[in-house]
């Protein structure tokens, strides 16, 4: 019975979203807070997810902890968060980030042309990149840190 029980609690596991995109990310550098650039494929060979925020979206602020959790348990073992903050200003975004301790590194499309690009239609959302610079798939809406782990994981054993 037991064990019925314990089997019937696993079923509710949350699948992996689909993991199986071919399109290469796309070429764009945009500013940190402090006016440096970032560009996605400045990290070859790394596992990237680009997640995109506001300070004014509640589920994304939420998911910021827990995504940073994620980032300091695996940036050394060729994975990073890029968080893409949309439509705010730096001042804004750098003394949010600050307060917040968020240290993985952070650009702002001030003016949300990116969006577009990434075909950005809820907030917070997080692309996966592959080490080939391939976008594998997205969660739209906030992620869970089991979520994020495991998605970082398959990624990171490819």
């Amino acid at each position: 019975m037991v064990g019925l029980i314990l089997a019937a609690c696993g079923s509710f596991a949350t699948p992996l979203p689909p993991l199986d995109g071919t399109e290469p990310a796309p070429p764009i550098s945009l500013p940190t807070p402090d006016g440096d650039m970032i560009a996605l494929d400045g990290y070859p060979g790394q596992v990237v997810f680009v997640n995109f925020w506001g300070t004014y979206c509640p589920p994304c602020v939420a998911e910021l902890p827990e995504l940073q959790e994620v980032y300091d348990k695996l940036k050394n073992g060729g994975f990073v968060i890029i968080g893409l903050n949309a439509e705010e200003k730096p001042e804004k975004v750098k003394a949010f980030v600050t307060e917040n301790g968020i240290t993985f590194p952070i650009i702002i499309s001030d003016d949300a042309t990116v969006n577009a690009i990434f075909g950005l239609k809820h907030m917070p959302t997080t692309w996966f990149i592959d080490k080939n610079g391939i976008l594998r798939g997205k969660i739209e809406g906030q992620m869970s840190k089991d979520m994020a782990l495991k998605i970082a994981h398959k990624l990171l054993e490819e």
